[in-house]
């Protein structure tokens, strides 16, 4: 599947999402409406990739949080991979590492998924 801002595939039972640009209201927007359509259509392993982000503003960085509430609400699994420094520095700030697990390269994160049941 292909949207406006975000593209995306299909990984086994676990879907990834790729954040290319400025996460802000727009980006976080579409990506939000991505993950629920993917936790609606019944998948609850879901990669965000954000190795074409390289900025993050507070809206953004919302958005995120509500993704995550929303994963856990329907028991699913969230990961990210591909952080700058800057925005693995601002997830654990704002504690959202604290419920995602973070990993360096996509192929890492989907070998936890294929784990995780």
């Amino acid at each position: 599947m292909n949207y406006l801002t975000v593209r995306t595939r299909n990984a086994g039972d676990a879907f990834v999402v790729y954040i290319d640009g400025y996460l802000n209201s727009l980006m976080g927007e579409e990506v939000e409406r991505v993950v629920q359509e993917v936790l609606d259509g019944g998948v609850r392993k879901i990669l965000l990739n954000f190795e074409g982000t390289r900025l993050i503003n507070s809206i953004g960085i919302s958005i995120i949080i509500g993704v995550v509430e929303k994963i856990m609400e329907r028991n699913g699994v969230l990961a990210f991979c591909c952080l700058s420094r800057i925005n693995r520095e601002l997830f654990q700030m704002t504690g959202v590492a604290r419920h995602v697990r973070v990993f360096d390269r996509e192929e890492e994160a989907l070998g936890h998924f294929s784990q995780s049941g």
